[in-house]
């Protein structure tokens, strides 16, 4: 028998065993307290809107708990000492793999549901020239972010669709996301990383003489090359539209996700009642909270989850009918 025969099979029988109890036993929490990046951010406010719906629908005392960074509570999660955290795909997988900055490998965090899809690519002037990824070689280039070792390594693994390495720019490190839209215009850099969903980013090009450009990805850009250059990043498809006229045709894109994960104390029965409450109220939650309308209510588990999704959610996830052989290979091949 294979090793990943082995994997699936040990997986088949945790989510089968809960299949078996499920319903007799009571829920164990009796409060949740949800991890997030600091207050006023996107994740912050995710993490408030999660924190109304359990405790609404499932009566138990929940809240939203800032912090510094996914590095700073996904640890918390990995000993019990907080309930979920919003964490990207990125930040999931790196903690999953014991990849610094985390210390030690968070194999007790599982899954409950993907909840905001980010596109994300390097920009660059329209009045630069540079149309594709291997123009940027020799260029002045964003690659480190002070507060994000994640995106770092993002942004090395798209650089590298088209075989560039930092060897083959001049590699600039920036404060952030924001400030570097700044170091764009400003002219201090020639391409810089963001998400393309962002309101800085249709002001900027509107401001900026000519406008702004999107750059695809290089001809090595799969999914398979992403997501081994980086866990949790993969490609999509991106037109030019009204709201993205910095697109300037169809192009691919890389991508990835962020997830609603649980710490090491959240019981099947919890999880099972969490994804429910998820699946069935997400259609207000979109629209209550912007960010998560990128996501479908039936695309809440895709199958390139970064860390297994946690059995309780499985279990509802098959009932529902979203959780597919893919879903069960990949997570089978993360265990």
């Amino acid at each position: 028998m294979t090793n990943h025969v082995v994997k699936a099979a040990v997986f088949a029988a945790a989510v089968g065993a809960f299949s078996v109890t499920a319903g007799t036993a009571d829920a164990k929490l009796k409060r949740i307290t949800i991890g997030t990046n600091p207050a006023g951010s996107v994740y912050f406010m995710l993490g408030s809107g999660f924190a109304k719906l359990f405790q609404e629908k499932l009566g138990i005392k929940s809240n939203a708990k800032p912090h510094s960074g996914s590095s700073a509570y996904l640890p918390l999660m990995q000993g019990g000492r907080i309930t979920l955290g919003v964490n990207s795909s990125l930040d999931s997988g790196m903690a999953w793999g014991g990849v610094a900055p985390y210390k030690k490998p968070t194999k007790n965090v599982r899954s409950i549901a993907r909840v905001w899809k980010l596109p994300y690519a390097y920009m660059v002037k329209e009045s630069s020239g540079i149309k594709t990824m291997a123009d940027l070689k020799g260029k002045r280039v964003v690659v480190k972010f002070k507060t994000n070792v994640s995106l770092a390594q993002a942004n090395r693994t798209i650089l590298s669709t088209a075989g560039l390495t930092e060897k083959d720019i001049t590699s600039i490190e920036s404060g952030g996301v924001v400030a570097s839209i700044g170091m764009v215009t400003q002219g201090r850099v020639d391409a810089a990383p963001i998400a393309t969903g962002m309101p800085q980013l249709r002001k900027a090009h509107a401001t900026v003489p000519g406008g702004l450009r999107i750059i695809p990805l290089g001809p090595l850009g799969t999914d398979e090359f992403l997501g081994k250059g980086m866990a949790g990043l993969y490609s999509v498809k991106q037109k030019n539209s009204k709201r993205k006229p910095f697109v300037k045709s169809d192009i691919t894109i890389a991508a990835f996700d962020s997830y609603l994960n649980a710490g090491s104390k959240v019981s099947n029965e919890d999880a099972y009642a969490m994804a429910k409450a998820l699946h069935t109220n997400w259609k207000q939650l979109q629209k209550d909270y912007p960010p998560l309308r990128g996501v479908g209510s039936d695309a809440i588990a895709p199958a390139n989850n970064p860390i297994p999704y946690h059995p309780g959610a499985v279990k509802y996830y098959k009932e529902a009918g979203i959780y597919s052989a893919a879903n069960a290979k990949n997570d089978a091949s993360r265990m």
